[in-house]
């Protein structure tokens, strides 16, 4: 056999073992792009905004809150996700001497959730938060400082989201781990958007 016969075969050989690696990268890429597409179709996206305004026993305040998500469809119908609470709070109170104090408490919020959707549009949903809430106590001179506490909460409920790609929904939630003891009520209404739902 020639040389340069030789040599073409060795170049047709390694240009057929080439090919062969590559066509297996292209299709590894392929199933690994599939596998990819398939996982972001399960993801859809959400949240809501908060806002809220009370006044009683010689305190007043405004509340902002965001509250964004991310869900993972399990199944169809199921899926399970985190959510996070970011909220920020313009406080007045009155202190034992007289004088009005005023806090701006930044809370912070993480939690877990599932739903399940039941029936067309309607939904139940289960989240465990913690939750680091703050509050305004008397220290022993009367005068008002904000205190830190970590908080448990675990909500059950359902909602009714509009449905389509881009939809709005609105919650209901009840907390049942809310101490007998608080003057804080266990209900809690949501309302937001989803994308991908």
């Amino acid at each position: 056999m020639s040389g340069s016969k030789m040599s073409a075969q060795i170049t047709a050989l390694l240009i057929c073992i080439m090919s062969f690696f590559m066509i297996g990268q292209l299709q590894g890429q392929s199933r690994s792009s599939k596998k990819s597409t398939e996982i972001t179709s399960r993801l859809w996206y959400g949240g809501g905004l908060g806002l809220g305004f009370q006044s009683f026993n010689q305190q007043s305040s405004f509340l902002f809150a965001l509250f964004p998500m991310a869900g993972y469809k399990i199944t169809e119908s199921v899926s399970i996700g985190p959510r996070i609470g970011i909220s920020y709070q313009y406080l007045k109170t009155r202190g034992l001497d007289g004088r009005v104090y005023k806090f701006n408490p930044i809370e912070i919020s993480g939690a877990l959730f599932s739903r399940a959707k039941v029936f067309q549009q309607f939904f139940a949903h289960v989240e465990y938060e913690l939750a680091n809430e703050k509050r305004p106590v008397y220290d022993s001179f009367g005068i008002p400082v904000i205190t830190s506490s970590l908080e448990n909460n675990f909500y059950i409920g359902a909602g009714y989201n509009s449905g389509g790609k881009f939809a709005s929904e609105i919650y209901i939630l009840y907390n049942v781990l809310e101490d007998e003891s608080s003057l804080d009520v266990p209900f809690v209404f949501r309302g937001g958007v989803t994308y991908n739902f």
